[in-house]
């Protein structure tokens, strides 16, 4: 077990697989590093995977500070320099994909070679003038308040209906496992990183993204759509957008073995 400890002192998880050019994958918003297991067996055969933990989530340590996607950030760029990573290619995964935007919009391009964007929207919030945030164009700054009261009161109970609209496939049985692992979330942090990336807006950032991207979205994905997508693509230079058929988004766990070759695509450019 590998952990690397932040500037504000904060223990990080992470895993280093494989060598060559270096790959860091970011997960989401509730999720851990073992989101990404496929990737890291798959991807380590040819490039060097990095995985971890942000603060607050799995085995990091779960701090009642820093969290903001501006100290995400903060701590990405510290981890990268710690592995003495360079040209690296940064998929961020929903959330993850937030920290990559705020990482451009703190560092530039500094030490990236390539970014894979995975099924997220540059904007959470819908209003009058913009429609391409959560759950297609239907979650306003009330919804996040109502969201927010309802996770203060019960974490779970939020957690559970989310995840019945994340994965609407699932039967209530199949559901208990998630319910498990979300369970073992700290509530205090899904609050501020509720608030963290309903209060960030970074539309301004996408023409500052100058290599190569690729745009990953689930056509079945109950979040976010696929003009969320092409909007994406008309922003960011040399960017592409990647179709999961089949897919919510979860398409990292529904089909890791496409996002494996993707991401092994992008890294070969």
């Amino acid at each position: 077990m590998a952990y690397f400890r932040t500037s504000d002192g904060v223990n990080l998880y992470y895993e280093v697989k494989g060598e060559g050019k270096p790959i860091v994958l970011i997960h989401g918003w509730s999720a851990d590093h073992t989101s990404f297991n496929q990737q890291l067996e798959d991807l380590s055969k040819d490039f060097k995977v990095v995985t971890y933990d942000l603060r607050g989530h799995g085995q990091s340590d779960r701090v009642d500070y820093g969290l903001t996607l501006n100290r995400f950030a903060i701590d990405l760029k510290e981890l990268m320099d710690y592995l003495q990573l360079e040209d690296v290619v940064v998929a961020g995964w929903s959330m993850g994909a937030l920290i990559v935007f705020e990482y451009i919009r703190t560092f530039g391009m500094s030490g990236l070679s390539s970014v894979a964007i995975i099924d997220m929207t540059p904007k959470l919030i819908n209003d009058n003038e913009w429609k391409l945030g959560l759950y297609h164009g239907n979650f306003t700054v009330e919804d996040t308040f109502n969201v927010l009261t309802k996770m203060c009161n019960n974490w779970m109970d939020f957690g559970k209906e989310f995840t019945r609209i994340v994965v609407p496939y699932l039967k209530e049985e199949e559901l208990e496992p998630v319910y498990e692992r979300l369970a073992n979330n700290s509530p205090h942090v899904m609050y501020a990183m509720w608030i963290a990336m309903s209060a960030n807006d970074y539309r301004d950032v996408l023409e500052k993204i100058t290599v190569p991207t690729f745009i990953i979205y689930g056509q079945q994905s109950t979040l976010y759509s696929k003009d969320t997508a092409e909007y994406l693509n008309s922003k960011i230079q040399n960017s592409k957008i990647v179709p999961f058929e089949n897919c919510t988004h979860m398409l990292v766990l529904e089909n890791p073995k496409k996002l494996s070759e993707t991401i092994a695509e992008l890294a070969s450019k």
